[in-house]
């Protein structure tokens, strides 16, 4: 898991420092950080992170989602959703992006170590 390269897209700062802390405490990377879906298309295009931490709900033109369906087109990175917003229309459009996980807002630690630990280690 040391070394690998995280992209984290959520527009709450506060969480965004929470987990960069909680992921640099694991030996991960953070690479860079995005608030909007335009943000992080324009970062994709010169760098790429192991995996992206993603809001599902973003401020901006595009949401989580539909930035998930540009990233998964253009560059099969793979991503964890965040989400504070778990009505079912929302994670059914969200699942069909195929991410390799959610994680469910507030954020807990422990799940966050633990889906990053699952990811790394298969």
């Amino acid at each position: 898991m040391v070394g690998k390269k995280i992209f984290i897209v959520e527009d709450d700062m506060i969480i965004q420092m929470f987990i960069e802390r909680i992921l640099d405490n694991l030996g991960l990377e953070v690479m860079g950080e995005a608030r909007t879906g335009d943000e992080t298309i324009a970062f994709l295009e010169n760098n790429r992170p192991d995996f992206i931490l993603m809001d599902i709900g973003l401020a901006g033109d595009k949401d989580g989602v539909e930035t998930a369906e540009i990233v998964n087109k253009l560059y099969q990175i793979p991503i964890i959703f965040l989400t504070g917003n778990s009505d079912k229309p929302t994670l059914e459009r969200a699942r069909m992006t195929n991410p390799v996980g959610f994680i469910n807002k507030p954020i807990d630690e422990a799940s966050l170590i633990s889906l990053m630990t699952k990811f790394f280690n298969e």
